[in-house]
């Protein structure tokens, strides 16, 4: 099993490494010359310690098995952030280990927080290398969604409906590359439109591109500010509106729309409907919170626009929030926590519980509330054209507890290392579901993560790889009758 799973790892550490070479092209364009030889020595590491591993470990075509699926999940999570790192340590932007490591693990999980104080005066390449490498988690994070979680069911992810083509390759390898080739398509379509609208709003070429790979990873990095209060014009903020939604929806569904014209396809997406819903209640409710105690007031057509800009940056986890956000009232920062723990669609980049669950627990609980009424009736959950079993139903409400415990857990762990209690269970929040970059505005006192002690770094880093594993993933790692089988 190990054999395998490592066999695979190589294979991703050799794409990460050419994915280092990339940031050169950056640096020959900006004449920062100096760092051309950091990347290519950290791309050829990489690619070195890569090929080791895929030559040294065979491959398996055979249909994964469970075990296998985990233990990649797992490793893969903790082990490619180690090599990302590299860039920032080899550059100098970073000389510590934990700093690099911790940056590298927001980026690659899509989290978002930042060790870096000042980004204005960071190289574009390094800031370049930063969005990117968010870019390809957020990537890594549809095609796992769409490829390997309904295999895993964690959570419920087996009701996830997916829209490619079925006949897939058996082996986990099979199963990426299969999910992997349409998926990028629309991917970088989507990006790469997302980045042209925004430079015709008047927004540099480059931080257009950043900010567009932030976009649809649901990542949040800035080129601007490290806590996420950003400079975009009003257009731009609608611009950013419809790509974090692509983001935080259901990837296979937009490449049937875009590919081949299907647009019947959203005609059964309750997930979707559901998600467009809940962000416009939320939108309509910051807006009335602004109106009635914002200290100032920006007219009534840009704080609609604020509202639903910061409404479907935090329920999609991508973070971005506008100027002025660190004095909106104490309520929207509440508001925006709820969305947050909400989180977007299954089969998406965004973090949260998901859509789809909560909207089956509260289908399991008008059910109890008729069989009340009904005592002999018979009330199944259905989702999807699919009967949600009990077995489904109790690994969902297991998930809640976990993702519940854990936010105690690491508020009572920062609360230990000296931080407040409402700074203690936002950090949790924020960093276990992925949307880091929006401390400035949940925590507009904040000093920032670089002022963090190392072990808060470590504790924080292990939060945002818990939160993409789903807790559940790494139970099941470590826990020993795992190792019997």
């Amino acid at each position: 099993m190990i054999s395998h799973v490592n066999h695979i790892i190589g294979y991703i550490l050799i794409l990460l490494g050419i994915s280092e070479l990339v940031p050169i092209l950056i640096a020959l364009n900006f004449n920062e010359n100096h760092l051309i030889l950091p990347f290519f020595i950290c791309s050829m590491f990489t690619i070195f310690i890569g090929m080791g591993m895929y030559f040294a470990f065979h491959d398996d075509r055979e249909k994964p098995s469970r075990s296998e699926i985990i233990s990649f999940l797992v490793l893969i999570w903790f082990i490619l952030p180690i090599f990302a790192s590299l860039p920032f340590m080899v550059t100098g932007v970073l000389t510590k280990f934990s700093d690099a490591y911790f940056e590298a693990v927001s980026a690659f999980t899509t989290t978002g927080s930042s060790v870096i104080i000042n980004p204005s005066i960071v190289p574009k390449t390094v800031l370049f290398w930063r969005s990117f490498l968010q870019w390809q988690g957020g990537l890594f994070l549809f095609v796992v969604a769409v490829s390997l979680m309904p295999l895993v069911s964690i959570g419920g992810s087996e009701l996830f409906r997916n829209a490619l083509p079925h006949g897939e390759g058996e082996g986990i390898l099979e199963r990426l590359k299969s999910a992997f080739k349409p998926l990028i398509r629309v991917y970088i379509f989507l990006t790469f439109s997302c980045m042209g609208l925004l430079f015709i709003s008047g927004m540099p070429l480059f931080h257009a591109l950043a900010t567009s790979m932030s976009t649809l990873s649901s990542g949040g990095f800035s080129t601007y500010s490290n806590l996420g209060v950003n400079s975009y014009s009003n257009f731009a903020e609608m611009i950013l509106i419809p790509f974090m939604f692509f983001a935080a929806t259901n990837l296979t569904y937009h490449w049937s729309f875009f590919t081949a014209g299907r647009y019947r396809i959203y005609e059964n997406a309750i997930e979707m409907a559901t998600f467009l819903v809940v962000v416009c209640a939320a939108s309509v409710l910051i807006f009335i919170i602004q109106l009635a105690l914002s200290e100032y007031d920006p007219g009534i057509l840009k704080m609609l626009g604020s509202s639903l800009f910061i409404a479907m940056s935090a329920i999609s986890t991508t973070g971005f929030v506008p100027d002025g956000a660190n004095t909106m009232p104490l309520a929207v920062g509440i508001i925006c926590i709820f969305l947050i723990f909400i989180g977007g669609a299954l089969g998406s980049s965004a973090g949260g519980f998901k859509i789809l669950r909560l909207r089956i627990l509260f289908r399991q609980a008008r059910g109890e509330i008729n069989r009340l009424a009904h005592p002999h009736g018979i009330m199944p959950v259905r989702v999807n054209d699919m009967t949600v079993t009990d077995a489904i139903l109790m690994s969902i409400w297991t998930l809640l507890f976990l993702y519940l415990a854990s936010i105690a857990a690491f508020s009572i762990a920062y609360g230990a290392l000296g931080y407040e209690f409402k700074t203690s269970i936002s950090l949790a929040i924020l960093n276990l579901f992925s949307s880091g970059s929006m401390t400035g505005l949940i925590l507009p006192d904040f000093v920032g993560y670089s002022e963090m002690t190392y072990l808060s770094k470590w504790i924080t880093s292990f939060s945002m790889i818990l939160g993409r594993l789903e807790i559940i993933g790494l139970i099941i790692f470590i826990s020993p009758s795992f190792r019997r089988y």
